[in-house]
């Protein structure tokens, strides 16, 4: 009997953009996963709102193959274009299938100042201008 078994590649994202310290609307958001197991990629893209939030739901994938033993590799990015200009956002390999795996079972809340200038994040395993919500 095939066993599948619903795999989380990218989990639930809600974002805010800020340019010195306010929310700005019309940012194109573009979020990427590479999905390594299977060669699957895919792309998507949405606009911030008049208070600068962003939303992307949960994207997740089937293998009959991925009960096999492997080392899970999903690469995620998102980038950021705002007037002419193109912002890391968002940088991150992800080696589980868990939903919010990303961050240890923490909700994927990001804020994403255009000001500042991409930087790693240890503390949550990414880099970008995007960091996590306090």
């Amino acid at each position: 009997m095939a066993f599948s078994k619903t795999l989380y590649l990218f989990s639930e994202v809600n974002g805010i953009v800020l340019l010195d310290g306010k929310p700005v609307e019309g940012v194109e958001v573009d979020q990427e996963y590479h999905w390594h197991w299977k060669g699957e990629k895919a792309r998507r893209v949405t606009t911030t709102d008049a208070q600068g939030r962003f939303h992307f739901p949960v994207i997740t994938g089937k293998s009959l193959t991925a009960a096999l033993p492997h080392e899970p590799v999903v690469e995620q990015r998102m980038r950021l274009y705002y007037q002419g200009k193109e912002y890391q956002g968002w940088y991150q390999s992800k080696h589980n299938y868990d939903d919010l795996g990303e961050l240890n079972g923490r909700p994927m809340k990001l804020v994403c100042d255009l000001n500042d200038e991409p930087a790693p994040h240890p503390e949550i395993g990414s880099s970008g201008i995007c960091v996590l919500q306090k």
